[in-house]
């Protein structure tokens, strides 16, 4: 039997949230993985009237950046929580209420994950941290 391929690596965003430039999403990275590192940047998720139902993405973290990375919507339609892995149990929240951006946070260190799923009207983020501040939820 030989081996099977599914083109993985078409999946995986070694250098589009790396650096300071301002980064766009596309309907294309549904089911990208980005990897995360580098200087602020501002990174926009598809416009409230572009949303696709089933549109997710993951940020993983391989690096503290240098700078935050500002995940927004244009408008308030975020929701969600992050854990903090350790003891403390801190975390992030929308706290019920929608916001127009989710934060990586420069104190967000190798391993932290977020990931964000749409439902065709609003984006979920849900995130895991080993400690506080990785993530942070703006109005």
């Amino acid at each position: 039997m030989g081996r099977v391929f599914f083109n993985t690596r078409e999946h995986l965003d070694t250098s589009s949230l790396t650096d300071t430039t301002t980064y766009v999403m596309l309907e294309s990275d549904s089911g990208k993985t980005f990897m995360v590192s580098g200087g602020a940047q501002t990174v926009t998720l598809l416009p409230a009237a572009d949303l696709v139902a089933g549109w997710h993405c993951r940020f993983i973290t391989t690096a503290s950046p240098s700078g935050d990375k500002v995940l927004g919507a244009g408008s308030a339609i975020i929701h969600g929580a992050t854990a903090n892995t350790d003891a403390s149990g801190g975390g992030a929240s929308s706290d019920g209420t929608a916001k127009s951006s989710v934060t990586i946070e420069a104190a967000s260190q190798a391993g932290n994950y977020l990931d964000i799923v749409c439902d065709g009207s609003a984006y979920y983020a849900r995130g895991v941290q080993g400690q506080n501040a990785a993530y942070s939820f703006q109005a």
